[in-house]
């Protein structure tokens, strides 16, 4: 696909046409003063002025004071958050569901028990449940401290759902950021229900946080509350989020903030099999029970596969384990981290690694950096030595969500069944497995006529169409569907959804994923 049309600049030719009154090299200087204009002026008759003096002479000076400003307020303004989540504020409600449902669904794949959350959502708040393990108190405390990032998911290249590691922290402030004299989050887990308000000292710009907790009785699984003050304007429900109604649906052509929690939803729903779902959205309530609630996928905490890594992605990791390591007072062996990868498990297999790259079983990591950094030839090696006695990860393995599943989830959504059409592309691509999986359906006759895109990543759904550019061309979903004659006011449903262990990101928000060229091929 080709743009056909062209940038054209029309040049209005009398700007460009030098002025006869302008300066040029040639033309004589003008100075104009009151006091040239009078001839017995001794500075104008001479041609000369008297600069002025304006050295201090001896009087005060200014120390100027080298201030730190703390990077914890990189999360107390709607400016410094919206650069955090890529998000625009009117748009944080739906930034709070998707990082919510992200994590109870990890959580619960890691405990393995297949997932039921529960959303509710009310005039004062958004609350999130889980079935999973609950979180532990130590990941709170890290959540609470804005001065560093914190993620069990940053440093892998994996297929995981998400790896910023400030999703939490991001909802910790943000109740502050839109009302700040009653914003709060409330944290129930582990037999603690903590009541979190942050703040900022306005002498200081430093960040204040004030944790309450008393003892619960929720068990197992853990609860999340965003909170604020209720408000209303003639008789309509309004969040503080630039005064979004949650409650309105629309009919023209653009979507409500309901209407895109409904599309949220049921992109979760589409992309995860084993999970089931309630909600209730003031008062209206909505089930999608678990097509199949034993479905398996990469888990998130399956090993990596070395086949993932390039020399910088291993170099990150093996740098976060010595930091960590130093953190704790340990050190850990470059045995035990060969050990953590796909394949490597076993003893025999981590011994051929380390010989051939020559070093000892009880070395540590370290032995793999120097005063200089890391000896980049040596974890060359390592890299290399780990790849040729594993293979790389079939397709398959990641997780397929398949042709069934989506085509119940369709029905549900009101979609013709025999329109219903599916595609997959799965294969290996030097070394990095893919799933591309697509869904299309008419709605019917009854149907507004507008399209709706439900797209994803790693079996998250996205706020946004996150595929903007598809290759070489340059263009988006949108157009390609355009061009399939799928437009904007077709009365369609299209769902698209990428599993991959590298995915490439074109904002700091990842909320835009870049989609390479790739071959047609089944495994």
């Amino acid at each position: 696909m080709k743009s056909t049309g062209k940038t054209r600049r029309k040049i209005d030719a009398n700007l460009t046409q030098p002025n006869e009154h302008a300066f040029s090299p040639s033309a004589e200087p003008q100075i104009l003063t009151n006091a040239g204009s009078h001839a017995g002026n001794k500075h104008a008759s001479s041609g000369k002025r008297k600069p002025k003096d304006f050295t201090n002479r001896g009087g005060p000076t200014l120390n100027r004071e080298t201030f730190r400003t703390s990077r914890e307020m990189d999360f107390f303004s709607q400016r410094e958050l919206t650069a955090q989540i890529g998000h625009d504020v009117s748009e944080w409600p739906l930034v709070i569901l998707k990082e919510l449902l992200d994590n109870s669904l990890d959580a619960c794949e890691e405990a393995g028990v297949a997932p039921e959350i529960t959303v509710t959502a009310d005039a004062t708040g958004i609350s999130v449940a889980d079935n999973g393990p609950g979180i532990p108190d130590c990941t709170i405390e890290s959540v609470l401290d804005f001065n560093v990032r914190v993620s069990s998911r940053e440093a892998y290249v994996s297929p995981t759902r998400g790896a910023q590691g400030n999703a939490l922290k991001t909802l910790a402030t943000m109740p502050f950021v839109v009302d700040a004299e009653h914003g709060r989050l409330l944290v129930e887990s582990c037999g603690q229900h903590r009541v979190i308000r942050c703040g900022m000292d306005p002498v200081t710009r430093r960040a204040v946080v004030h944790c309450e907790a008393t003892p619960s009785t929720k068990t197992p699984g853990t609860a999340i509350r965003t909170e604020w003050a209720p408000r209303s304007h003639n008789g309509r429900v309004l969040w503080p989020f630039e005064d979004v109604c949650p409650v309105e649906t629309n009919t023209g052509w653009y979507w409500s903030i309901r209407e895109r929690v409904e599309t949220l939803f049921r992109g979760f729903a589409l992309f995860n099999p084993h999970l089931c779902l309630s909600v209730d959205w003031f008062g209206q309530k909505w089930t999608a029970k678990a097509t199949d609630p034993t479905w398996k996928k990469w888990q998130p905490n399956h090993p990596t596969s070395s086949h993932w890594y390039e020399h910088q992605h291993l170099e990150r990791l093996i740098g976060a384990y010595i930091a960590a390591d130093q953190d704790k007072g340990t050190s850990r062996t470059v045995a035990a981290f060969v050990a953590e990868f796909d394949g490597l498990t076993g003893s025999q297999k981590r011994k051929r690694v380390l010989d051939e790259v020559r070093l000892l079983k009880r070395e540590p990591l370290t032995v793999l950096t120097d005063e200089n950094g890391f000896r980049r030839e040596l974890v060359d090696q390592l890299l290399g030595a780990m790849r040729k006695h594993t293979r790389p990860v079939k397709a398959a393995r990641l997780g397929i969500i398949g042709r069934e599943h989506l085509l119940v989830r369709f029905t549900q959504a009101g979609c013709d069944p025999e329109q219903f059409q599916y595609s997959k592309r799965a294969g290996v691509e030097n070394g990095l497995p893919y799933v591309l999986e697509s869904a299309f359906s008419w709605r019917g006759e009854g149907a507004a006529d507008r399209r709706e895109i439900i797209a994803g990543a790693n079996w998250s759904a996205a706020i946004k169409n996150p595929y903007r550019s598809f290759g070489s061309t340059g263009e988006g979903l949108e157009a390609h569907l355009t061009e399939l004659k799928a437009g904007a006011n077709e009365p369609i449903l299209f769902a698209l959804h990428l599993a991959h262990p590298r995915l490439q990101f074109a904002d700091r928000g990842k909320s835009s994923i870049v989609i390479r060229d790739v071959e047609d091929h089944e495994q």
